[in-house]
């Protein structure tokens, strides 16, 4: 872990969170794989992460849901949504609610990367 940014994927789809976390550790990010959005909250409270990427259609508690739990808790918490549902209401939620911005699903790498990186360059977010 060259540049020191912790990122939480959430995705309740194994392959995809594991895939995401493999590109994200051969860019030298610290990686924490969730599949719900609780175990996101519990994950976001108790490590030091950066940033979230978080799926947001899931069962149980979604990646919305999960990011507005942990903005209560943490303001100043920073996550990115990813979706195949560019159209849905919930993420514009998100969004009035502070979410960084929206991967549209399915993705290109360097996509995801040049979105980290422009986080990590503005001020008050990951370092």
């Amino acid at each position: 872990m060259k540049n020191g940014v912790r990122i939480l994927v959430l995705d309740d789809n194994v392959d995809v969170a594991l895939g995401l976390a493999e590109i994200l550790e051969l860019h030298d990010y610290d990686v924490t794989v969730v599949h719900d959005g609780k175990s996101a909250v519990s994950a976001f409270n108790k490590d030091k992460i950066d940033l979230g990427l978080f799926d947001v259609r899931m069962p149980g508690m979604n990646g919305v849901e999960a990011f507005i739990e942990i903005r209560r808790r943490n303001p100043d918490a920073i996550v990115l949504l990813m979706s195949g549902y560019a159209d849905d209401e919930i993420i514009e939620t998100a969004l009035k609610n502070g979410a960084l911005g929206l991967l549209s699903k399915p993705f290109e790498p360097d996509e995801l990367l040049s979105k980290l990186e422009s986080a990590q360059a503005t001020p008050g977010t990951a370092h």
